[in-house]
């Protein structure tokens, strides 16, 4: 292969193909090759424009690939193009989507689902229990908007950069930006169990004493004791045996079930509300 420099319009064609179809044609078998393939057809068409070239190049590209799509695709797919524009063999693309399409979908993964979304679907939620209807939107804003601009911002820094992107990404301050963020994230999620776990005790615990012949009815409200030694107990203590759970090797569809049955027993016990 010679050396072929991508004009903008190709890299702009590439990038609106994987932002509207990139996830289309998701399979279990080769789960996002196929709209990983098909948003690279535009690249692969002006690099490669031998048609047994780019027969082969198309086949390939449908091998299995499945990483995170807002942190993981872009960045590939940008490094992708930039090897493509090198004149790189299949060989060494194929190594490059092998090679760090499972490191950058834990990392993806991290940052985006379980930190940012996280955030911002706690945030949405919690006003939409409240009520207030700028919680969807909320949500909807702080998804699409920022998510397709961070996926160009990558797919052109990686494009521009290449393969030198991901030298700097495992270790120095990336990773220090990356540990801070999750432990605040972490932190913040926490912080809105009570506030989405919605348990109480509706238990009052009566005794009755006589003093000089009088009788004195004494009660106590379990909720209120239970509020004294730890605000919101119960929610944190719900959301720490889930987390128990999970981490012993329970499914989530496991979790809400007992979650569910227990709940609908004390409830019809009156022990729980």
């Amino acid at each position: 292969m010679t050396t072929v420099r991508l004009p903008r319009a190709v890299l702009w064609q590439t990038f609106i193909r994987f932002i509207f179809a990139g996830q289309l044609g998701w399979n279990y078998e080769r789960m996002q090759s196929l709209g990983y393939c098909y948003s690279m057809l535009p690249i692969l068409k002006k690099t490669r424009p031998n048609p047994e070239d780019f027969k082969e190049a198309f086949i390939t590209n449908l091998n299995f690939f499945n990483t995170n799509p807002i942190m993981g695709t872009p960045i590939i797919m940008g490094a992708h193009a930039a090897l493509e524009e090198s004149g790189a063999s299949l060989e060494t693309t194929e190594g490059l989507k092998l090679g760090l399409m499972g490191s950058m979908a834990g990392m993806g993964d991290t940052i985006v689902f379980a930190l940012y979304n996280s955030i911002i679907f706690s945030l949405g939620a919690n006003w939409g229990l409240q009520g207030n209807v700028f919680g969807p939107i909320f949500v909807a804003i702080m998804v699409l908007f920022p998510f397709a601009l961070v996926r160009w911002w990558e797919f052109d820094l990686a494009y521009h950069q290449g393969v030198n992107l991901f030298t700097s990404m495992g270790s120095g301050p990336v990773a220090r930006i990356m540990e801070g963020a999750t432990m605040v994230g972490l932190t913040m999620i926490g912080g809105f169990a009570p506030s989405i776990v919605k348990v109480t005790t509706p238990l009052t615990l009566t005794s009755v004493a006589t003093l000089n012949g009088t009788a004195a009815v004494t009660k106590v409200i379990v909720q209120d004791q239970l509020d004294a030694i730890l605000p919101d107990m119960l929610p944190v203590l719900i959301v720490l045996l889930s987390y128990w759970l999970l981490r012993k090797g329970w499914s989530p569809i496991k979790v809400i079930g007992l979650l569910v049955a227990v709940g609908f027993v004390l409830g019809a016990l009156g022990i729980l509300a």
